[in-house]
């Protein structure tokens, strides 16, 4: 009887001490993912003490997520392979379990971590994840898991699908009231909108965003703000705001736990000093990303720093050179003002003779000046209604096409039929090209007093979108010039549409592998030529088509002369176009 009592107390006493590790375990696999992220190595001894925890009191749940915690940390400390095998062995243990929510997020964050190693799959494992979600409605997760398929249908360049998943997950976590997931969406809506090149809207969702950082306790969503202001402001062409948000962010609290994201602000930094020609600076910052990656630097960077050596030293050069030129100039400034006080005496002296004359000057200056007053409101007005019709344009029929081609890819997933999907494939192809080119009108009447740094912003962006998409294509951007000459609304579309007209020829017809886009200096303004390797034609004999023909209009519409040069060898086309 003893015996038998003493047996139950025991039983008594395990399952006790069993529930409270349990309670433990299940406390810290809760922890909330700022704190997390903002401690990782602290994080990773923890989850990894966990997992031990668990599996010595066959706690497989908590095992289970402990290696779902882990997996997270490990991948934001850079160990990409290691956190791939700790999340299969979470996933494995989820489905075993039957617990549907944490398998969920358990396909969609490990998606998520594979998007640059292979994006076909990422979005797989996404999919299945937001599948598993949406037929049980986990709202608080399906937030997320929204918000990172967003992030890729991003990089895969299909913006409008980003963004649509982008508005979606921030309505869903305005919802469920997730004040920690809130700035996410936002920052990456913000995203959307400055590659769009509406920079209000953008920074205006980042200021919704930095309400939400300011409230939380811990550092590192302040951190990634910071970047993203910096990134933002970059991409509007604002360097000095860039590079302050960078260099605010390297000092972060937290900054010395994110490897990552210090290299990136690094690179960042070197990429606007050399911007603004300041390469004391660049050469400075691109030392520390060095010592940051490697202790012993790849050839790679050797070449970078010794660049921006080279740049420093003659920069030192042109410094010592600009100091005798300023003397120079001080001594030549010594005798102008002495010939401007001769001059001035002078001009008292014929002071009454000349009052009469410049009475009438100045009446004619005040003509003048109402005139082009007057101008200068009628092409106010003019620019309203552009903006108007741009703004109409983009809420109706823009908003339009983004339903279709979000409607069109949902069908697309669930076509079986392989004719139908390659109809709707094509459909969906389609309206986002024409969604596109209705953005690229849209931008071209918005900027209204451009310049031709707009200009190549925008080629740029095309030249990435191509040789992203085609595999043998190497399309270049080149301009000696310094950006700031003055591009007309019009100027701007009828050169970005003939370059745009030249590269579809050269990869269609001329099956052109390499296509170089050049902006010269020349005389009373600039010349842009567009050169390709590709097979030519007969000039003489050919038929031309529309789009030789619209190419040669638009040069005269933006004001210039245009010319074609083809052989065997390739195709060169040129705009002059005159600024003075």
């Amino acid at each position: 009887m003893k015996t038998a009592l003493l047996l139950i107390i025991f039983i008594a006493q395990f399952q006790t001490f069993g529930s409270g590790d349990k309670e433990r375990i299940d406390s810290i696999n809760s922890r909330q993912r700022s704190f997390v992220v903002s401690n990782l190595q602290e994080s990773i001894k923890l989850f990894e003490k966990n997992i031990e925890d668990a599996r010595s009191i066959k706690y497989k749940k908590g095992e289970a997520t402990a290696l779902f915690n882990l997996g997270i940390v490990t991948y934001l400390n850079g160990k990409y392979e290691e956190s791939a095998e700790i999340f299969l062995k979470a996933i494995t243990l989820f489905e075993q379990l039957g617990l549907d929510k944490e398998l969920a997020l358990a396909y969609s964050e490990f998606g998520y971590q594979i998007k640059r190693r292979n994006l076909k799959k990422a979005m797989e494992y996404m999919r299945t994840g937001i599948s598993i979600a949406e037929v049980h409605d986990y709202k608080f997760e399906l937030s997320s898991m929204y918000n990172n398929f967003g992030v890729l249908h991003e990089m895969n360049n299909n913006f409008d699908s980003a963004a649509f998943y982008y508005r979606k997950a921030l309505k869903l976590k305005i919802e469920v009231n997730d004040a920690e997931g809130i700035p996410y969406c936002l920052n990456d809506l913000s995203g959307i909108e400055a590659m769009r090149g509406n920079f209000s809207e953008a920074f205006k969702l980042l200021r919704q965003s930095d309400e939400y950082r300011n409230k939380e306790k811990a550092e590192y969503g302040r951190l990634d703000n910071l970047i993203r202001w910096g990134d933002t402001y970059f991409q509007k062409g604002d360097i000095d705001s860039a590079i302050t948000k960078y260099s605010r962010a390297i000092i972060s609290p937290v900054a010395s736990e994110h490897n990552y994201l210090v290299r990136y602000c690094l690179e960042a930094l070197t990429a606007c000093y050399e911007m603004k020609k300041d390469f004391r600076n660049a050469f400075l910052n691109q030392k520390k990303l060095s010592a940051l990656k490697d202790s012993v630097l790849n050839f790679e960077t050797n070449s970078k720093i010794a660049e921006l050596e080279i740049k420093f030293d003659t920069e030192k050069k042109d410094h010592k050179i600009s100091e005798s030129n300023l003397e120079l100039q001080r001594k030549s400034n010594q005798l102008l003002i002495l010939l401007g006080f001769v001059v001035t005496l002078t001009f008292i002296a014929f002071g009454i003779y000349f009052h009469q004359k410049q009475k009438r000057e100045r009446i004619k200056r005040e003509l003048e000046l109402k005139n082009q007053l007057n101008k200068a409101e009628l092409e106010r007005k003019a620019t309203e209604e552009k903006l108007r019709i741009a703004r109409e344009l983009h809420d109706n029929i823009g908003s339009h096409l983004t339903f279709i081609i979000s409607s069109l890819d949902n069908v697309t997933y669930g076509a079986k039929e392989d004719k139908v999907l390659e109809k709707l494939t094509g459909l969906c192809s389609f309206s986002r090209e024409t969604l596109n080119e209705l953005r690229n009108t849209i931008w071209a009447m918005k900027e209204e007093d451009s310049t031709l740094h707009q200009l190549i912003l925008k080629l740029s962006d095309l030249k990435h979108r191509l040789n992203n998409q085609m595999d043998n294509l190497n399309l270049q951007i080149h301009s000696n010039l310094d950006g700031t000459t003055h591009l007309t609304s019009a100027q701007l579309l009828n050169l970005y549409r003939i370059v745009q007209e030249a590269v579809q020829n050269s990869i269609k017809h001329a099956k052109a592998k390499k296509i170089v886009v050049t902006f010269e200096e020349q005389g009373d303004g600039f010349l842009m030529k567009i050169k390709d390797d590709g097979r030519g034609f007969d000039l003489q004999n050919c038929e031309r088509g529309n789009g030789l023909t619209n190419m040669e209009l638009r040069c005269k519409e933006a004001g210039g002369g245009f010319s074609i040069q083809t052989n065997e060898n390739g195709t060169t086309i040129e705009c002059m176009i005159k600024t003075k």
